[in-house]
């Protein structure tokens, strides 16, 4: 898939039954890889076809399943890991030797090339549960945030309030002809998504 300058590759990751996407973001000869799962190898394969160097390893949450490859990739590739501090005890629960080099904030701008990345903080899945959005090509990947047709399981009952307002600001914010690329499943739009509007009404 080309947006503009940018390049994105899907893998599928088999996981307990559930697959997960990864996503391999290329521009120029700069890339970024998103929830490396267990997709080194593809990743890999990847960046040598494209003659890219690995910049940034791009964490959406710390369930274990997302981080499989993390330490090969980073070990192999290089690349800086990025993920929210408030996703950090399920990092380190999944993988004790993965530490952050740059710790995501909301609203940070990652630079890939020519390409803007931003970073949405979306509690809800996880506490420190992220988004990456880039306006410019209209693409959003959202992880385990927002799937077509749905929403991502949450761990208790307040992470529903945090969820709620997460997929609010996502639906106000982000460009209704985004293309969403979600953890798991196929990508959709934000279009598509119109049942996004009816959140509007409950507090």
């Amino acid at each position: 898939m080309k947006k503009g300058n940018l390049i994105v590759r899907q893998f599928v990751s088999p996981s307990d039954g559930k697959n997960i996407n990864t996503y391999v973001l290329i521009d120029g000869n700069e890339a970024a890889v998103i929830d490396v799962a267990d997709s080194c190898d593809d990743v890999k394969n990847t960046l040598d076809e494209m003659d890219a160097r690995l910049k940034y390893i791009l964490i959406t949450h710390g369930h274990a399943s997302h981080l499989q490859s993390v330490s090969r990739v980073k070990r192999e590739l290089g690349g800086q890991i990025c993920f929210h501090d408030h996703d950090s005890d399920l990092i380190e629960k999944a993988d004790e030797t993965l530490k952050p080099d740059i710790t995501l904030k909301d609203g940070v701008k990652l630079q890939l090339h020519e390409t803007e990345i931003m970073v949405l903080h979306t509690p809800g899945h996880t506490r420190g549960s992220v988004c990456y959005y880039i306006k410019k090509e209209k693409v959003i990947f959202t992880g385990d945030t927002l799937f077509k047709g749905e929403y991502g399981k949450i761990w208790g009952p307040t992470s529903m309030a945090y969820m709620l307002k997460s997929l609010k600001r996502m639906n106000s914010y982000v460009l209704s002809s985004s293309t969403v690329y979600p953890g798991h499943g196929d990508a959709t739009t934000m279009y598509a998504q119109a049942w996004l509007d009816c959140l509007d009404n409950l507090s």
